[in-house]
């Protein structure tokens, strides 16, 4: 949809209901006024915090909120708030066009809100304004703007040039800041394809040989084994950095395309070992915000499962390359993207409100969050877990446009999607397994204009 075709209904003056997300209030601040239109902050004491925050992003000042208190039921002070706010708007100014976006808020908020615009004055029941308010809604199942109409509501698409959106500022909405920047650029991509190529070989190497020999051992009982007693041993935490950066682990097991490639980045030593010290000494996977000492950590517990996050990272980018050749060759709009921002790691600091959570991979498509949950590991369980974590996070974050999907080893994917669904059934949320990653790209487009409808 162009631009021009939501003007007729972009307003000078917009009341906008706060709810605990705050990012319909955004986007209707966005699309629906006019050239330096202004919105109006109506919250209640519950709803004050993301309210400050939406004031923040938007750049408003005290004299554009409308704060209910502890009144978000109460008809009487709800109409009266409002009526006093449009009195003073049309005190100094006339003939202008007001509108009410009932997104957010209580539902006695958005009938009370809908009344005081009706009747905008208590003593003058006859009075009404003119022109007309226009009331607006956001449809998260369509993600349309709803204008409503006599008839039928008007279904209105969001123009993406319009909504200056990003993820930071998605998360500055919830009052989230990134304990380092996202993540944009691929680790090792060769090394990363040439891994999902041979997800077997890798999975076996990383667990006989990397695991063994850069994790604690625990022997925790022994069993006959032709005659002869075995040990059972349980794998724990890392080592240490000195003890890890001491570690050569042979490739006998890995085929020669992955021996290649990390012979070509010079990190095998004589013996044709992977040597722990020379992926630091290269830097080839980069070094954490942390302590010098995590960096050997950082470098195993990638080898052993992150570069899944690089490879899902690596495919994003892909389509959006793909994307803009066709937009440059005039055979897709920029309106159709199905990306336009994406990124990994998105840390976030211990909060004493939030706690610690990160997402693993995340793009924007407009407004709307995608969010994706990456994991090596096979056990069902362990995956729906995550899985649910990623939902819970999503949501909280994008509202119910949010998607998301969780990206494994495991080769069952749709058992794990079938145990969630029966939980959430929410037919929106993905699960791509191994049999996926050989071709995600074309998993992923399909599954993002899938969930478009």
């Amino acid at each position: 949809m162009s631009t021009s075709e939501l003007e007729q209904y972009q307003v000078d003056h917009l009341f906008l209901l706060v709810g605990e997300n705050p990012l319909p209030n955004y986007v209707a601040a966005k699309t629906l006024l006019k050239q330096g239109g202004k919105p109006y902050l109506v919250f209640t004491e519950h709803t004050q915090k993301p309210a400050k925050r939406l004031q923040d992003i938007l750049g408003l000042g005290d004299n554009e909120t409308v704060p209910l208190d502890n009144n978000e039921s109460n008809p009487w002070e709800i109409q009266k708030r409002i009526r006093a706010k449009i009195k003073d708007i049309q005190d100094n100014r006339d003939n202008v066009q007001f509108g009410l976006n009932y997104t957010g808020g209580t539902k006695a908020m958005a009938v009370h809100a809908y009344q005081a615009l009706l009747q905008p004055r208590l003593e003058g029941a006859r009075y009404k304004l003119n022109p007309e308010p226009i009331f607006s809604y956001l449809d998260s199942r369509q993600l349309k703007m709803l204008i409503d109409q006599q008839a039928n509501p008007m279904p209105l698409d969001i123009p993406k040039e319009l909504l200056d959106f990003s993820l930071d500022k998605l998360f500055k909405l919830h009052g989230f800041k990134l304990s380092k920047p996202p993540k944009t650029e691929v680790t090792f991509p060769d090394l990363v394809e040439a891994i999902v190529n041979h997800q077997s070989e890798w999975k076996t190497w990383s667990s006989e040989v990397l695991s063994l020999e850069a994790r604690e051992k625990e022997e925790i009982g022994s069993v006959q084994n032709n005659n002869k007693p075995e040990k059972i041993i349980k794998l724990g935490d890392l080592k240490n950095a000195p003890e890890l950066r001491e570690i050569e682990l042979h490739l006998q097991k890995l085929p020669q395309v992955i021996t290649d490639i990390m012979q070509q980045k010079n990190l095998l030593t004589e013996q044709g070992c992977l040597s722990i010290q020379k992926i630091e000494n290269s830097e080839i996977i980069p070094k954490p915000s942390k302590p010098r000492r995590k960096y050997p950590g950082e470098i195993c517990k990638w080898l052993e499962g992150v570069w899944l996050e690089d490879y899902v990272l690596q495919t994003l980018k892909n389509i959006q390359q793909e994307e803009q050749e066709e937009i440059d060759n005039n055979k897709k709009e920029e309106e159709e993207r199905l990306i336009d921002e994406v990124g990994m790691s998105f840390n976030f600091p211990e909060n004493a409100d939030i706690g610690y959570f990160e997402f693993d991979v995340a793009f924007l498509r407009g407004y709307q969050l995608f969010a994706l949950s990456c994991t090596t590991d096979t056990e069902p369980g362990l995956c729906k877990l995550k899985l649910f974590e990623a939902y819970r996070r999503a949501r909280q974050m994008g509202g119910d446009e949010a998607r998301v999907a969780l990206i494994c080893c495991c080769d069952k994917p749709e058992n794990i999607k079938k145990g969630f669904r029966s939980q959430i059934p929410d037919k929106k949320v993905n699960v791509f397994g191994s049999g996926h990653l050989a071709n995600l790209s074309a998993e992923l487009k399909a599954w993002i204009k899938e969930v478009d409808n």
